[in-house]
């Protein structure tokens, strides 16, 4: 008899995402081999780089699939910036042992040496592809911007993510006219909102109502599956391939005036937890499947 192919998981020990992978796979008597850090500690870990070969509490790592996470929860709990730069080390450490490693299936590998999506980059491409945008500026300029909230609702949040959008307000007392760094301005867009999620050859549909702006920061945000819409799909497929990614999600929001959802960004690694509890398990069960550990 043959053995099942054993899973690494790879991240924070409170991640969500984690937990819920350990239990998904538990359930199906998948063998996993946690690289966990946080509130367990974290693992003795030892890189031959030459032989390329991993210990782990002087342990051979062997697994035929892999699913890697930066854990952002430590520090989210904590505010230290030290835990954050932890974290970075660690995903760095893991995820350069599994792109030396090609016999072992991972998520995004072509994707996985890039480091983060270039949330600008990818609206304009977006665009190209023939995706719905809202009107979408990058600006650190201060009279422009002042402008923009004049003319109307205006939303404003990093380019490089990381952070809830908030409403743009009207700069005062800023006598450089200049902002430190740039920041996405956006047309304000409204509910409801739909998260579309690809995992490798699986599309996941769901509608997303919330009482507040950006819905990740309420907890009565109500969730649904629904059946994501062909022609949204099919630009996905070309977003997605065009990227080298095979796991994100894509997040959209509804325009006022034309009814049209826009769509707002990709995420390489998106959270699913919640997502998944609304599914039943099925975005879990397929991120198995497509690493190769569920039939």
């Amino acid at each position: 008899m043959s053995l099942k192919p054993r899973l690494l998981l790879a991240g924070g020990d409170t991640d969500p995402q984690m937990v819920r992978l350990l239990k998904r796979a538990a359930l199906h008597g998948i063998p996993v081999h946690s690289l966990l850090t946080g509130q367990s500690g974290s693992p003795r870990l030892h890189w031959d780089i030459r032989q390329n070969r991993l210990l782990d509490d002087g342990e051979g790592v062997q697994v035929s699939a892999a699913f890697i996470r930066q854990d952002v929860f430590a520090y989210l709990k904590s505010n230290d910036v030290q835990d954050n730069a932890l974290a970075r080390e660690w995903f760095v450490t893991v995820s350069g042992w599994l792109l030396s490693s090609p016999d072992i299936t991972v998520c995004n590998r072509r994707f996985l040496a890039c480091g983060g999506v270039n949330k600008p980059h990818v609206l304009r491409l977006a665009l190209e592809l023939g995706f719905n945008v809202a009107d979408t500026y990058i600006s650190n300029d201060i009279p422009a911007m002042d402008q923009l909230h004049d003319s109307g609702d205006w939303i404003v949040k990093p380019v490089t993510g990381g952070s809830y959008c908030t409403v743009l307000d009207k700069h005062e007392g800023q006598g450089n006219n200049i902002l430190s760094y740039p920041q996405i301005v956006q047309r304000r867009l409204e509910q409801p909102e739909m998260r579309i999620f690809r995992i490798g050859h699986e599309w996941f549909g769901f509608r997303v109502v919330s009482d507040a702006l950006d819905y990740r920061s309420s907890a009565a945000t109500r969730m649904a599956v629904v059946a994501p819409p062909g022609d949204l799909v099919e630009k996905l497929a070309k977003l997605s391939d065009h990227l080298g990614l095979t796991f994100a999600a894509a997040d959209f929001k509804t325009d006022a005036v034309s009814g049209e959802l826009q769509f707002l960004e990709i995420n390489t690694n998106p959270m699913f937890a919640g997502f998944d509890q609304v599914a039943a398990g099925a975005l879990s069960d397929a991120l198995l499947r497509h690493l190769g550990v569920l039939p």
